[in-house]
């Protein structure tokens, strides 16, 4: 796992990333009107970037990972999403695989490992990884700074190196008290909304699974759900069945 530590060529990257201060971070209000269910989800990404590794964990096969398998985080074209929570949810989809997979959660530079997860899935589709709120009597995630999570397929248990990996970044930001305000109404679609129309990518998805799973057999929740993988780019995993949460 000491692996991460090494990570020069990332590291480097992400000195050179480029951010905007997010609209939620500046105060911003967008009116939040009661969304109904046949209105669009209009996820609005905030203007914040960071190196991309959505789409590299496809793997050229071995016995534990058939080749062709492919990795794939759930987060925008920026590869980066914003949070409000201290635990938040990152969601992946996984192929069917009987590899063991690896989840770490490190500091922006990747020179600090926060939280490590290994696990195992029984099925393909997009799986659910909360970060817990603390980690050794420490925060995990300090509001205003950034973090790096790492997905990986350990393919080869004996050569690390040919693992499928793929990563994501999240930032956790304070909300303003109008956001906190719009955030206090009662009913889900609502807040899912607000979370849309600010930027919250991974309140976004949080919300919208978990009401999902509520009503599995609500058809324009599932359209919902597709319009919004669909508008950050992720058709291809769009249709994939929600898993267990880990």
């Amino acid at each position: 796992m000491k692996r991460f530590l090494h990570g020069a060529t990332l590291a480097l990257a992400v000195s050179a990333i480029a951010i905007t201060v997010p609209r939620s971070l500046a105060g911003v209000r967008t009116p939040s009107q009661p969304l109904l269910l046949s209105q669009n989800l209009n996820f609005k990404p905030p203007d914040v970037t960071a190196p991309s590794n959505r789409q590299g964990g496809t793997h050229r096969g071995s016995k534990l990972c058939p080749a062709g398998l492919s990795v794939t985080p759930l987060v925008p074209p920026t590869n980066i999403g914003l949070t409000l929570t201290d635990s938040p949810t990152v969601f992946v989809y996984v192929p069917q695989t009987s590899a063991e997979i690896e989840f770490t959660l490190l500091t922006e530079n990747e020179e600090k490992i926060v939280y490590e997860k290994t696990f195992k899935v029984d099925e393909s589709g997009i799986v659910e990884i909360r970060i817990p709120a603390t980690v050794n009597n420490r925060k995990s995630l300090e509001v205003g700074k950034r973090y790096v999570w790492s997905f990986s397929m350990i393919c080869q248990p004996e050569n690390r190196s040919a693992d499928a990996v793929v990563k994501g970044f999240v930032q956790r930001i304070a909300p303003q008290p109008t956001l906190q305000s719009d955030l206090a109404s009662p009913d889900p679609m609502t807040r899912l909304n607000v979370y849309a129309q600010n930027g919250i990518w991974y309140e976004t998805l949080t919300t919208l699974a978990q009401m999902r799973r509520q009503t599995p057999g609500d058809a324009r929740l599932t359209a919902k759900w597709t319009e919004l993988l669909q508008s950050q780019g992720l058709e291809s995993v769009a249709a994939q069945p929600l898993v267990s949460p880990l």
